[in-house]
């Protein structure tokens, strides 16, 4: 393929053939992207490559990307194990069947890693966390309950400027969703991490969840899907995915941890959306 620049992100160039192995990669990760339109696919790899420059040039200020991550074989393990594989080698051999590096993708993989560095950096110290709210409900669910709901969730998150503006981007999305499924929109349409895997959450126990949600997936029948709920920092479309119920053999600790984690992690992804947001206000796009 002849290669050719389209365009330039301060400075840093993106080419044609940059944005065809972005192409490559997202439909490697979600292969429901092969059946919608290829022209979509192909803006959405270019946003995808955009915001991955934007990271790359804020995050040489604060890090030397050359160094390796030492936790990078553990944040690859937990990568391709969201994809549904159990080794490294299945990994690698999945990625070369569709033309992919693995190298390639493994530094792909670090830069995500670095900006999560970045944002814990910059924010940890603003993460507010109510710890006895925490308690009170672990220690509710163990003295009351026999067994709980675990539901497989995928989601979609995005951000609205005002009501109409909710509205208009609410009827995009039910509307891309009967027009491509619910995954292949979260590809296109949310700003989560989840994203590039089609909002795949997985299987989360009703314990870790709070109770707006809660609340909002009880009423869905499998594969239905929540109206938006607002949440800090944007707008959140919950499907159920799969359900089942599951005794209840809760250790305090443990829970406890899982629900400061994953409490915590909600908040940085709050913090991440709204930096990048400000970082990309700063940057110069230049389209060819």
């Amino acid at each position: 393929m002849e290669s050719f620049v389209v365009l330039k992100v301060n400075n840093q160039i993106i080419t044609n053939v940059d944005i065809d192995d972005e192409y490559r990669y997202l439909i490697t990760l979600s292969p429901g992207l092969q059946e919608v339109e290829q022209k979509k696919v192909m803006n959405l790899a270019k946003e995808s490559i955009i915001r991955e420059k934007i990271k790359i040039n804020e995050l040489v200020k604060h890090f030397d990307l050359d160094v390796e991550n030492k936790f990078i074989d553990r944040i690859i393990t937990n990568f391709y194990k969201k994809l549904g594989m159990q080794s490294k080698t299945e990994f690698k051999n999945y990625l070369n069947k569709n033309n992919l590096k693995y190298e390639d993708i493994k530094k792909k993989i670090s830069i995500e890693a670095a900006w999560n560095d970045l944002i814990y950096k910059k924010f940890s110290k603003r993460i507010e966390i109510d710890e006895e709210g925490i308690k009170k409900k672990i220690n509710k669910i163990i003295s009351e309950t026999e067994e709980q709901n675990v539901y497989k969730l995928s989601e979609i998150l995005f951000t609205s400027e005002n009501y109409d503006d909710l509205q208009k981007k609410y009827k995009v999305i039910k509307n891309s969703i009967i027009e491509i499924g619910f995954n292949n929109t979260a590809n296109i349409h949310s700003i989560s991490d989840s994203a590039k895997l089609g909002g795949n959450v997985g299987w989360i126990n009703e314990s870790q969840l709070n109770e707006t949600i809660i609340n909002e997936i009880k009423g869905l029948n499998i594969n239905e899907y929540t109206k938006p709920i607002t949440i800090p920092g944007g707008f959140l479309i919950v499907k159920l995915e799969n359900k089942k119920k599951e005794k209840n053999n809760i250790n305090f600790d443990e829970e406890f941890n899982k629900l400061i984690s994953r409490e915590t992690n909600s908040q940085l992804k709050q913090f991440s959306e709204i930096y990048f947001k400000k970082v990309k206000k700063n940057s110069v796009i230049d389209e060819k």
